[in-house]
């Protein structure tokens, strides 16, 4: 696990929850074609979870493993109804807030090439989804149930870097929803060990800006 990728947020916030120990190692991107670390991820690809019975890749499966290593502290959902709309939110966040934000914030990080039209288009498509979980908040202060779950801390997450670093307020104006329950996920505690403090984007930045520290949690210590 890489603690600077967003898509292990969710992951080390779940271990903060559930009380579970997972030791970050340093990784540099030309660890990913080595033999060793291939052997654990035959695509190349973080994160990686070593476990004693074998290694979890793909960020939902790891999460979802971490959230349920300890049932008393409700991560999965309260019910097995309410475990499937986590699962189901959990989805949501993948197809259509990540691959959108990632696709916008990329090119800024130097990621990516900059695509203007590609940008244009996942501006477009994440504002949609953030418009549906901003009707679905609007009587709630959870996603699933009357606790965070993975659903909050698998979107949350994700949303940390666009809102860090690209969306604008006059992006997020629309969504006071979903801003109001964003506040609430990334001022506890569990999301504080991991992601520090989140400061949020007064303008968009765009690619060519000066290097950035992308989150201020790197003491490795899980």
């Amino acid at each position: 696990v890489d603690s600077g990728n967003a898509a292990a947020f969710k992951i080390l916030i779940a271990a903060e929850y559930t009380g579970m120990s997972i030791n970050v190692p340093e990784f540099k991107a030309a660890d990913a074609s080595t033999p060793a670390f291939l052997a654990k991820s035959p695509l190349g690809r973080v994160p990686v979870l070593e476990t004693p019975s074998g290694c979890i890749t793909q960020s939902n499966a790891i999460a979802r493993y971490v959230a349920g290593s300890n049932q008393t502290v409700g991560l999965t959902g309260a019910t097995y109804f309410d475990s499937a709309k986590v699962d189901s939110w959990m989805d949501f966040c993948t197809h259509e807030i990540e691959t959108n934000a990632v696709v916008w914030y990329f090119p800024a990080f130097g990621y990516m090439p900059v695509n203007a039209s590609a940008s244009a288009v996942a501006k477009k498509n994440l504002a949609a989804a953030l418009a549906v979980l901003d009707a679905h908040l609007a009587d709630k202060t959870f996603i699933v149930g009357e606790a965070i779950t993975m659903a909050d801390i698998a979107i949350a997450s994700a949303l940390v870097y666009p809102f860090k670093f690209v969306a604008d307020a006059s992006f997020r104006k629309p969504f006071g929803n979903v801003m109001r329950w964003f506040d609430l996920c990334v001022h506890q505690p569990q999301f504080q060990a991991v992601i520090g403090d989140v400061t949020l984007a007064k303008t968009e930045m765009t690619a060519g800006a000066a290097p950035i520290a992308t989150t201020g949690k790197k003491d490795n210590k899980k």
